[in-house]
């Protein structure tokens, strides 16, 4: 029997690696280029599986951007119902703040939960003022004004949606359908005033993200600001769309947040196209970001890579 490990390296060497703890927030891992900088930041937010999530960051931080790593769901502790607002807010003040932040070229990146987190502090938020966004897999069809606990009760009422196939695997995303027409249930994305990517598999399993995007698209063509928006929808690929060569799992153990229940959670995809869509997704995400941060008539050039 031969086995074989695969060892992946998600930042280079000249990336330095601080870690901030305050009374405010939990674990923050914060990456940054070596050199003087000012550097333009990025809020990175991961789902609904909690922890603290860094190997985005660090790639980030490898193509030139100080990204802070975020930790919101910790559930030995911090309770749910103290996050809120003021908890990102805080977090964004932080990350702008920091000596190796051009503080006015910020951008938010959010993957499933984290995408409507991000959503909702670009809509809403006074203090949180995005340069751009990028939301992968995720939705706008969250309770608005609500901690994170009361966004989770709120999601329970729902659970009769959720299905379960003959793999006994959850298949969470019907939790979410059809997309209410209600607007307090579904942030409002007209209000949204920052360039704005959806990244979308095809295949999503966990939320109706595809669906998710038509509404937006809806919302923001009515209020007149669609023309900030760009949609990339990938056919076959599943929710977990990750950096270029990350492994494809079709389904995984995961603990449902909204229950605190340990499950088999169904993500969708297909190993091909789901490949394609890691490597694809992760150039234009790049290209996004460099040009509403480095490209933009905020940034200060002075930064040192």
């Amino acid at each position: 029997m031969y086995v074989c490990m695969y060892v992946y390296i998600y930042k280079t060497q000249q990336v330095i690696v601080e870690y901030i703890q305050t009374i405010f927030l939990e674990a923050v891992g914060f990456f940054f280029f070596l050199g003087p900088g000012p550097y333009p930041g990025v809020l990175d937010l991961w789902g609904g599986g909690g922890g603290l999530v860094e190997y985005r960051s660090g790639l980030l931080a490898s193509h030139g951007f100080a990204s802070m790593a975020l930790e919101y769901l910790a559930p030995e502790e911090l309770r749910t119902a103290d996050v809120d607002v003021s908890y990102f807010e805080k977090a964004y003040q932080i990350l702008q703040n920091h000596p190796k932040v051009q503080k006015d070229c910020i951008a938010m990146l959010g993957l499933s939960f984290g995408s409507a987190i991000t959503l909702s502090m670009a809509a809403y938020s006074k203090v949180i003022k995005p340069q751009c966004c990028v939301c992968i897999s995720g939705s706008h069809v969250v309770p608005v004004d609500k901690s994170i606990f009361e966004v989770f009760e709120e999601m329970k009422k729902y659970i009769d949606r959720v299905r379960v196939n003959e793999e006994n695997q959850i298949i969470h995303r019907d939790i979410i359908l059809p997309i209410p027409s209600d607007p307090a249930l579904k942030v409002d994305v007209g209000r949204i005033k920052c360039p704005l990517l959806l990244v979308n598999a095809g295949d999503d399993q966990s939320w109706a993200s595809v669906e998710s995007a038509e509404d937006m698209v809806m919302m923001m063509e009515k209020a007149g600001n669609r023309h900030l928006l760009t949609v990339l929808t990938y056919p076959g690929a599943g929710h977990l769309i990750e950096p270029p060569y990350s492994p494809h799992f079709r389904a995984t153990n995961f603990i449902l947040q909204d229950i605190k229940e340990k499950v088999v959670m169904l993500w969708g995809g297909k190993t091909k196209p789901h490949a394609y869509a890691q490597e694809d997704a992760w150039e234009k995400i790049l290209a996004f970001l460099w040009q509403h941060l480095y490209f933009s008539s905020n940034f200060t050039v002075k930064a040192k890579l």
